[in-house]
């Protein structure tokens, strides 16, 4: 610019350059601003909510042991389909097959030991029975005078000592029974740890990670397999909290997988969280996948785009031809060449288009600088390039 001018000072006398220096001044100040047009149509519009976030399963599972042991077999490993009750884990078995069989010969050995002892109770009731018998008809001949107070103390030192040796043998019984039942339930426990060895799947679905290998030592709730089942799988976005009155159960969503930006998944909203993360300020808000992609993965991440609002055949213009003056929206419409400001009264926004309630109709065309640096004002002249 500074070379410019200075071939104009050599080339213009002093007047002339004023002159020249005028039209100059004049061409930059109002020369026309080049912009471009967009015409007022009547189109759709849809308000949406955007939100990040990844895959997941409603329900998923962690497959673990119930008990200490040796892992003997894990028939699948990650990305293998399951049936629901299929055998997936076996343990070491050895040792818990030898306790079932002292369990069972020790049942056998109580239930042996109350059948003898049910015999000294049947032998001990018919030696009760023929004391008291003894005893009755010893008072009655005492009492006739017929036998000697030592023969009836005879008699009933016998019975007493009848009536204490069945309750000896009736007490070994029931303690016995007890033994019985404390064995069958030993019995019962080494099937059940003898069962828990066959690990096997809680439901229909999909192996999704696998931590344990034969020859590993796991303990109660330890990871073996992560399962997941495929009958509702979801995007579980974080949604901004100033939106949380916009969502609602049921709308529907676009779903794009970062994995494939160039498609778009259908779903809709199924679940929406009741609590805010305090830091982010964000809430969760569950989206169903109608269809997934061909490969896919949990904890992928994704955007769901919430669809919240939608109108058809109102008047939309692109969102850059809005513009601002006194906190008021408004616009720049083409009067003949030159740019003339007009109010308008905006509705739904969707990021790219917005809605116009008042101030425009069908055809007109209004105006937005083709360079950012050129502000357009009102009368300003314009050129449409």
């Amino acid at each position: 610019m500074k070379n410019i001018w200075k071939i104009i000072r050599k080339s213009f006398k002093p007047i002339a350059f004023i002159v020249v220096l005028a039209a100059v001044v004049y061409w930059i100040k109002f020369s026309p601003v080049p912009v471009e047009k967009y015409q007022v149509k009547q189109g759709e519009i849809v308000n949406k909510v955007m939100g990040t976030g990844t895959l997941d399963a409603k329900v998923k599972a962690i497959i673990s042991s119930k008990i200490s042991g040796l892992i003997e077999n894990v028939m699948v490993d990650q990305g293998d389909k399951v049936s629901a009750n299929q055998l997936v884990i076996t343990l070491d078995d050895d040792q818990l097959k030898l306790q079932m069989k002292v369990a069972m010969a020790n049942l056998e050995t109580v239930e042996s030991a109350v059948n003898k002892l049910l015999k000294d109770l049947e032998y001990s009731g018919a030696i009760l029975n023929k004391a008291k018998k003894t005893h009755e008809r010893s008072k009655k001949l005492i009492s006739q005078n017929t036998i000697s107070q030592e023969e009836f103390d005879r008699a009933d030192e016998a019975l007493e000592m009848a009536k204490a040796k069945y309750s000896h043998a009736e007490a070994s019984v029931v303690e016995a029974k007890n033994k019985i039942v404390e064995a069958k339930k030993t019995l019962e426990l080494r099937k059940e740890q003898l069962d828990d060895c066959q690990i096997r799947t809680p439901f229909d679905g999909i192996i999704t990670k696998r931590e344990r290998d034969p020859g590993n030592i796991v303990v109660p709730g330890s990871s073996i397999l992560s399962l997941v089942s495929t009958n509702v799988l979801w995007i579980k976005a974080w949604v901004g909290e100033t939106e949380l009155a916009k969502v609602k159960i049921g709308q529907p969503a676009k779903v794009i997988f970062r994995s494939e930006p160039e498609n778009t998944y259908p779903g809709k909203v199924a679940r929406i969280a009741i609590k805010v993360d305090s830091e982010t300020r964000e809430f969760i808000v569950d989206v169903y996948v109608n269809k997934l992609p061909v490969n896919w993965a949990i904890g992928q991440r994704a955007e769901v785009y919430i669809e919240t609002e939608k109108k058809e055949n109102v008047f939309i213009i692109p969102e850059k031809y809005i513009k601002w003056q006194k906190n008021k929206p408004g616009v720049f419409v083409d009067n003949k060449g030159n740019a003339s400001w007009q109010n308008v009264k905006t509705g739904l926004n969707s990021g790219n288009v917005i809605e116009i309630i008042e101030g425009l109709k069908i055809g007109d065309n209004v105006l937005n600088p083709v360079n950012s640096k050129n502000k357009l004002k009102n009368k300003t002249r314009i050129f449409v390039k």
